[in-house]
């Protein structure tokens, strides 16, 4: 028995007809158990979230995932509010698509919030919640900080020139996102002339995505490591006061 791949695209924007590229698997001769809704990362495909889950399709659950705006054959250019479109988009089309069959999600770091973000809004649809290494929010300050920390830390003595503030950005990103190809043209599969770069940087200044947004009865379980680079950035001690950011969002979570 081999696994059975979908895609296509729906539309994420009426405006101006924004082509969101999606994907479907599951296991071939399988009774669905349901589907598993997951919203990719950033500088990440669909490809990376199939091949991650693929082992739940042997058990009998579906997988469906997509491309933010920006990424592979997704059309237009990339900024952090048109995740929370695509995502919101991409669960209503998975809900329209296969209507009756339960749906659950899964998300780590960033893809926490657009999902999050997502199920609030559609009145919670999604039946369990699983949440890894998952962020809530973005702070821009405490990520310059971090920056600076690890350039006093990593740097030589001499002043930072231009150049070698550069260097040293780069080797940060490569310490927080391990594996992840970059330089400053791409992050990934992210690629500069893809990115709506002042839209981006306006987002992660002004933009609280979940804001008033709280999943009241959808059951959470939450998993974190406390060595997590990231996560660390927001919270230097991974511990209680995580696991209540995690609780405001989401108080049914164990």
């Amino acid at each position: 028995m081999g696994f059975i791949f979908e895609n296509g695209y729906f539309s994420a924007n009426r405006k101006n007809c924004r082509q969101v590229h999606w994907i479907h698997a599951r296991k071939e001769n399988v009774p669905s158990k349901g589907i598993v809704f997951a919203p990719p990362l950033i500088g990440a495909g669909f490809s990376m979230e199939i091949s991650n889950l693929r082992k739940l399709m042997r058990h009998g659950y579906e997988l469906f995932s997509f491309n933010y705006t920006g990424h592979g054959r997704s059309s237009e250019k990339f900024r952090l509010k048109a995740t929370l479109q695509d995502t919101a988009h991409a669960l209503d089309y998975l809900l329209y698509r296969c209507a009756g069959k339960p749906v659950f999600g899964i998300a780590s770091c960033y893809s926490a919030i657009p999902l999050i973000h997502a199920a609030h809004h559609r009145k919670e649809p999604l039946e369990k919640l699983i949440l890894i290494n998952a962020l809530f929010r973005l702070d821009f300050k405490a990520v310059m900080r971090s920056f600076i920390s690890y350039c006093r830390e990593n740097a030589c003595c001499s002043p930072l020139s231009a150049g070698t503030i550069k260097i040293v950005f780069f080797q940060y990103m490569a310490f927080l996102f391990p594996g992840i190809d970059m330089n400053r043209n791409f992050f990934g599969s992210l690629l500069r002339q893809r990115t709506h770069l002042a839209g981006t940087m306006w987002d992660a200044l002004f933009t609280d995505p979940l804001n008033g947004v709280c999943l009241q009865n959808t059951p959470v379980l939450g998993l974190y490591g406390k060595q997590d680079r990231v996560l660390k950035i927001f919270d230097k001690h991974i511990g209680e006061k995580y696991e209540n950011q995690v609780l405001d969002k989401c108080p049914q979570t164990r």
